[in-house]
């Protein structure tokens, strides 16, 4: 890989170094960086120019950018025995023919290598620029470099910086995608003849079957085996401008088949998900939950993420994402439910939820071989017995995996009113018998009705710790303790604790999981209220969590590095490494809040 100039900073400064990088995907060898000292004139220092190789010659060509003070360029530089793998590089300014291009930055090229044109498309300088001009010769290998504009038919893109492009070799196509104009673009256009020999080059718009990504100043490369394209990065549609870390794929990108796709690689953003963890398969499964973007419809899509937290994966999590496709008719697609997993059946227990802030529902799923390892994930609808619970969504579950039974406090009835009962599922993996509900009658002045708390479940002691959530307003802060949660082991009693110690804000949407061997509750994230504008980063850990063992004390954590601010995100704890791992929820970016990372705390309960 051979890299030239570029800004060090924004806005600059910027560099003329020559840099390669060998192995670099690391078949073979180790990927090294080498810094060159090309002979020559070095060209001028420079960010957003185009580049193109030609690896019959070992040659590299460079075109235009910027010297990040303001001033644009149109200059053509050569840099033979380019990659240094045999001879010093060696730079030269060519003197083209031809009437060349205005000075512009980011404009994008491709390259025939076979008749040695090189073609370029917009950029910017003083303004944008929808031209198209070939430079024929453009290695000087085969002739003295001479540039001629190109007036293609068609109607022709907007004009635009920051777009990519690719070549289409076996069919002379140059496509682009994307851009800056006035805003990123999500569109995608194809150059026919892109090279000027075949005949005029024509613009045609190619029309996918889902909207491109909005995006400027990303990467692109393209299978030519595949006809697939594939994206990385750049600044997003938002009105400040975000840089993105997706990688989107493009089938039939030459517009020569039909069924042009663009999809995302991994589940989309979301809030409210379901996540479930199998540590045998190092496996989190992916349910449901709120997409980005106003008036999108909640998913009912599954997704599984191999390897989260094994050792050795750190650089690779949020890269093994595999969309799993059960069988059967699937749930209607919602966002607030509750989905637990049972590592002894393999099966997600899925309650409830919300088809919209309005529509709320109380069905119940399961997702068989849920995690894909063992076999092929299928979709069942259970008909419970007994009396079943009223509509919601938002509410907090827990599973006891040692009696089979799924524990459900509280929610929201989707027309403003909230909940403060507790209802059982016994047999709720389905395998020991019917699933049938109970509504539990604790004894004790209970917790008050709210949405969006967050429970852990000591099954040893058969204690559910209830914390925090709100009632449409501030989040709460208060803690709960409900014996005998389960119902089968005598009557069960709420008691408020006291905890000692400075206790967390009050909050809402935040996540609790349970270091069971330690007694530790670990609790991060969340935001002050509902539709509130203070979101929490913070962790904490609530030591002597079920109180068996002493009085519960808050202590916050002093975590390294940076933490993300979510809520409305999901959450599990990896026993085996003490990390707790965070998926999706709502973040700080308010014109596109609903996120799709894995963010991992190690040492999460505070032990070394």
């Amino acid at each position: 890989m051979i890299v030239f100039g570029g800004g060090t900073g924004f806005p600059g400064p910027c560099v003329n170094e020559l840099w390669t990088l060998t192995n670099p995907n690391s078949v073979g060898g180790t990927a090294t960086w080498s810094l060159l000292t090309p002979a020559g004139t070095l060209p001028p220092v420079r960010e957003g120019h185009t580049a193109v190789y030609d690896s019959s010659t070992n040659t590299m060509v460079i075109f235009g950018g910027t010297d990040c003070t303001g001033n644009y360029y149109n200059d053509l530089w050569i840099l033979s025995n380019a990659d240094g793998s045999t001879r010093t590089p060696t730079w030269n300014q060519a003197q083209p023919l031809g009437t060349p291009p205005s000075a512009r930055s980011q404009s994008a090229a491709i390259y025939d290598s076979v008749d040695h044109v090189m073609t370029i498309f917009g950029g910017g300088g003083t303004s944008k620029t929808n031209d198209v001009w070939t430079l024929s010769n453009a290695t000087g290998t085969t002739g003295t470099p001479t540039w001629t504009q190109q007036f293609p038919s068609g109607t022709a893109p907007a004009a635009r910086s920051g777009h990519v492009a690719f070549y289409d070799a076996a069919n002379n196509q140059m496509v682009i995608h994307g851009g800056m104009g006035g805003s990123s673009r999500n569109d995608t256009w194809i150059l026919s003849d892109a090279n000027g020999i075949g005949g005029n080059p024509a613009w045609t718009q190619l029309v996918s079957t889902d909207p491109g990504p909005y995006r400027a100043s990303h990467a692109a490369i393209y299978d030519p085996v595949s006809k697939k394209a594939v994206i990385f990065g750049g600044t997003s549609q938002l009105p400040v401008t975000y840089t993105d870390d997706h990688v989107f794929a493009l089938t039939n990108a030459n517009g020569l088949g039909s069924g042009s796709t663009w999809s995302q690689y991994g589940p989309a953003p979301r809030s409210h998900p379901s996540a479930g963890y199998d540590a045998v398969s190092d496996q989190m499964i992916v349910f449901g939950g709120q997409p980005a973007g106003a008036g999108l419809s909640p998913l009912n899509d599954v997704w599984a993420e191999v390897g989260v937290v094994a050792s050795g994966q750190a650089s690779l999590v949020g890269m093994n994402w595999v969309q799993v496709f059960p069988s059967g008719t699937p749930p209607a697609p919602r966002f607030g439910q509750s989905g637990l997993y049972d590592s002894n059946s393999d099966r997600m227990i899925i309650f409830g939820g919300g088809t919209s802030t309005t529509s709320c529902l109380n069905d119940l799923w399961l997702l068989d071989d849920a995690n894909s390892a063992n076999g092929a994930p299928a979709w069942l609808s259970i008909t419970a017995s007994g009396k079943i619970p009223p509509a919601r969504m938002d509410h907090a579950a827990a599973y006891d995996p040692l009696r089979n039974v799924l524990i459900v406090f509280g929610g929201t009835n989707c027309s403003s009113g909230y909940f403060q009962d507790v209802w059982v599922l016994t047999n709720a993996n389905g395998e020991g018998g019917t699933p049938t509900w109970t509504k539990l009658n604790p004894a004790n002045t209970p917790p008050a009705a709210r949405e969006n708390a967050s429970v852990i479940y000591d099954s040893v002691n058969n204690v559910l710790l209830l914390y925090a959530g709100d009632a449409g307003g501030a989040g709460f802060s208060d803690l709960w303790a409900l014996s005998n949660a389960n119902g089968q082991a005598g009557t069960p009693r709420w008691r408020q604790f006291a905890p000692t110690g400075t206790p967390p804000n009050g909050r809402t949407g935040q996540s609790t999981v349970y270091d069971a061997a330690n007694n530790r509750m670990i609790m991060y994230g969340g935001i002050n209220a509902i539709n509130g504008t203070r979101f929490l980063w913070d962790s904490w850990i609530l030591t002597n969590a079920n109180s068996l063992g002493g009085t519960p004390a808050w202590s916050s954590e002093k975590a390294t590095g940076t933490a993300p601010e979510r809520y409305f995100h999901s959450a599990f704890y990896s026993v085996s490494k003490n990390d707790l791992v965070v998926f999706g929820g709502d973040s700080q970016i308010g014109q596109y809040p609903a996120d799709d990372h894995i963010f991992i705390l190690s040492t999460a309960n505070g032990l070394k």
